[in-house]
Parts: structure tokens; C-alpha cells; sequence
């Protein structure tokens, strides 16, 4: 049984002959009769009982069109689906981000969703290493990154580049400088990875810069920092997109320096399949 006969019976079951159905058909009667009688053989049953001039269906028939009518309307639902996510409109997505990207993903996702509502939008949460391996294995389309992959694996796109802060409790005096704030803070927690560049930078640079070497350890839990940063148990250096997340009684310091910047961007595995969602999905950055 395939998509043909079943397209044919129903023309028969919705003619009042056999040869009107054929002539609907554009087909010989004679060869839409012998495909009849070879669907009655395959399924063991009569379908259509034949008088002078009309025919009807016997009840085997008539389960045999509404089961009929439903595959080809599942066939044609699918069809469409295949159509709607090649352009774009339907389909689903898996996109990793890393903890500190989550507000970054968030604005993006709220805009593509009022444009394209019936794309499906999955979201992992993880770490750098683990997206990367996630990308490998295909289980995510694409991820939100710190830092670029392997140029021979991975495409990066869509690169931003923003300032970093510094921000600390309200207990240190508003007028110090941001070197003061430094050198009596007790530790100083990053929310970055220990081998990323920025990270390393920023390491460099504060021992340089204060003249004494503080603790410096890393969390990428942006709410507990935040939190130890209230408390006045730490400072830190955040990226410009995390200062809508501060309570008020947090103060910043801009850092000018032009090396100490945060980067982030989108990157995915190369020769891949590359549907016009996932295309579309990544205008919105």
C-alpha cells in the first residue's frame, strides 16, 4: 500500500463509478480497476461492492477512506511543517549559552519569539568546555560563547565587544580611587573562567597595578557573587551588560583601560546543516 493507492481510493470512494473516479484522475479505468482489485488482495476484504452503474463502499470500505483521508492529511501537515521550518517559520532550536550570557540570550530570545512564535527554543545551560562538546556531539545548533573555539572546527559570528567595571559595596568611601578600592578590598572574585584571556589580563594587571598581590579566584555564579559583593566579602570586574542586574547599594568604577574589555559571540560547528531558522534566529544579535 503506498501514497498513490490510497489517493485512488478515495477518488473512488467519492465517485458515484469507478469511471468517474478515472476520468478525475486523468487515469484508464481498467488500470484504476486493477489497482482496486489489488488493494482488496493486499488487505483480504472487499472495499467496493460494484453494481450496473454505481458503487458503494462496504464497511471495511469506509474505515479503509477515513483511515485513507487521514494519512494523506498527515502526509500534506507534514509536507507543510518540512516547508514552514525551510523558510523559517516552524521548527525547533538548541542553543547552549554560558551562565554569565543568560540576559544577553534572554533580550534576544524575547524579540525572535514576536517575529517567529511557533519556533521551538531549547536552551542549555553550561560551561565553556562542556558547549563546546555539546556542539561537537550536534546536540546544540549553536552557542553563546566567551571566547572563540578552534578556527578549524568552529565559526564565530556576530562578535561584541563591551567595557568592564568594577563594583563593589556601598561600605567604601565614593571619593577613593578605583586603585584605593582595590587595595583594601579583601579578595577579588571574577565571574570568568581562570583560562580565559580576560581573566588573565585582568590578573596580570591587578598585581601590577596595586602593588600587592591579592587573592584572586573566579565565580561563575553571577547571583552569589553579586551577593559576596553586598556583603562586602569581595569587589569585582563584571562586563557592561551585567549592570542591570546590580541592587543600588552596589557602586561601579569604569575601567579605561583599552585591554581590559569583555567579548563574547555566537559560534557554531562548521559544515553543518544550517536551516533558515537557525539563520534567521542569529539576525537578531
Amino acid at each position: 500500500m503506498d501514497i498513490r493507492q490510497l489517493t485512488y481510493f478515495i477518488a473512488i470512494a467519492e465517485a458515484n463509478t469507478i469511471s468517474d473516479a478515472a476520468k478525475k484522475l486523468n487515469i484508464a479505468q481498467s488500470a484504476l480497476s486493477q489497482m482496486l482489485k489489488q488493494l482488496e488482495t493486499e488487505l483480504g476484504t472487499i472495499l467496493v461492492e460494484r453494481h450496473k452503474k454505481q458503487h458503494h463502499l462496504t464497511p471495511s470500505g469506509c474505515i479503509m477512506y477515513d483511515e485513507a483521508l487521514s494519512i494523506i492529511a498527515q502526509i500534506n501537515q507534514a509536507k507543510q511543517r518540512i516547508q514552514d521550518s525551510n523558510v523559517g517559520t516552524l521548527g525547533s532550536i538548541n542553543i547552549g549559552v554560558d551562565a554569565l550570557l543568560s540576559s544577553i540570550l534572554y533580550s534576544t530570545i524575547k524579540d525572535y519569539l514576536k517575529t517567529y512564535p511557533d519556533i521551538k527554543l531549547n536552551i542549555f545551560q553550561n560551561d565553556q568546555a562542556t558547549l563546546q562538546e555539546m556542539l561537537e556531539a550536534r546536540q546544540i545548533d549553536v552557542a553563546l560563547t566567551h571566547y572563540a573555539l578552534n578556527e578549524d572546527e568552529f565559526i564565530s559570528i556576530n562578535k561584541e565587544t563591551v567595557p568592564v567595571y568594577l563594583v563593589y559595596s556601598d561600605n567604601y568611601d565614593e571619593h577613593w580611587t578605583m586603585n584605593e578600592i582595590l587595595r583594601q578590598s579583601k579578595d577579588i572574585i571574577l565571574p570568568l573562567h581562570k583560562d580565559e584571556k580576560l581573566y588573565k589580563e585582568l590578573t596580570l594587571w591587578l598585581n601590577n597595578s596595586i602593588g600587592c598581590k591579592k587573592n584572586i579566584t573566579s565565580c561563575a555564579d553571577v547571583k552569589l557573587l553579586l551577593q559576596l559583593i553586598k556583603t562586602n566579602q569581595c569587589v569585582s570586574f563584571i562586563p557592561e551588560f551585567l549592570l542591570r542586574e546590580l541592587p543600588k547599594s552596589i557602586h561601579i568604577h569604569e575601567v579605561t583601560l583599552p585591554t581590559l574589555t569583555y567579548s563574547y559571540q555566537w559560534v557554531y560547528l562548521k559544515n553543518r546543516y544550517f536551516p533558515k531558522m537557525l539563520t534567521e534566529f542569529l539576525s537578531f544579535n
